[in-house]
């Protein structure tokens, strides 16, 4: 059986969903961890020089979205069909489009007061569009009390899940369905069991 090591940072950022979704198969897996400091020791030995990375056999995978892609194909997590795969295709890049502008806002060097307009802006001009679009994705499914595609979780519902962390609960509580999805994936035994253990961090 093949072995997989996940690596990044303490923290659940870009990573997250390729563990999510080794956890979620029950693949065993070693989640390593670097601190700033080992990741300048090691940069230079890692292709692009960036994280995070997954490897499988000790071959190496770069990229976050070709990292869940590996393991989505290796374990039936993309979809039944060419049809579903499209679908899951769609929605990661809606996920992505909603993740980006608020991953700048909140790595952003300008001050605390901008930032906050910034984000206000974000939730009242941005945010609404995509998840609109996401909660009418998800009720085009068996009016939308499953999960995106089919009738299994696949790697899009783990995605959202890992996007929908980090955004506000206040915002995301005006999409009932989202909410729902969000709650059923968690509920998942394996995925239960990880979110127990995982390291707790801040993102």
């Amino acid at each position: 059986m093949p072995s997989y090591k996940v690596i990044y940072f303490n923290g659940r950022g870009y990573a997250e969903t390729t563990r999510m979704m080794l956890a979620h198969v029950g693949q065993e897996f070693e989640d390593v961890r670097y601190t700033r400091e080992e990741w300048l020791e090691h940069k230079p030995n890692v292709p692009l020089q960036q994280l995070p990375n997954l490897e499988v056999d000790g071959k190496i995978i770069l990229q976050s979205r070709a990292m869940h892609g590996f393991v989505a194909r290796e374990f039936g997590l993309n979809g039944a069909n060419n049809e579903e795969t499209t679908k899951i295709d769609v929605i990661l890049a809606t996920l992505e489009d909603l993740r980006t502008p608020h991953s700048r806002i909140r790595h952003s060097e300008e001050g605390e007061e901008k930032k906050k307009e910034k984000m206000a802006e974000y939730y009242a001009q941005t945010a609404p569009k995509f998840l609109t679009g996401l909660e009418k994705m998800l009720a085009a499914n068996n009016g939308g009390d499953g999960f995106f595609v089919g009738s299994k979780i696949s790697r899009a519902d783990i995605f959202f899940y890992v996007v929908m962390d980090y955004l506000a609960e206040d915002e995301v509580k005006k999409y009932p369905k989202l909410v729902a999805l969000r709650e059923r994936v968690a509920k998942d035994a394996n995925i239960a069991a990880w979110l127990a253990k995982r390291p707790q961090t801040p993102w």
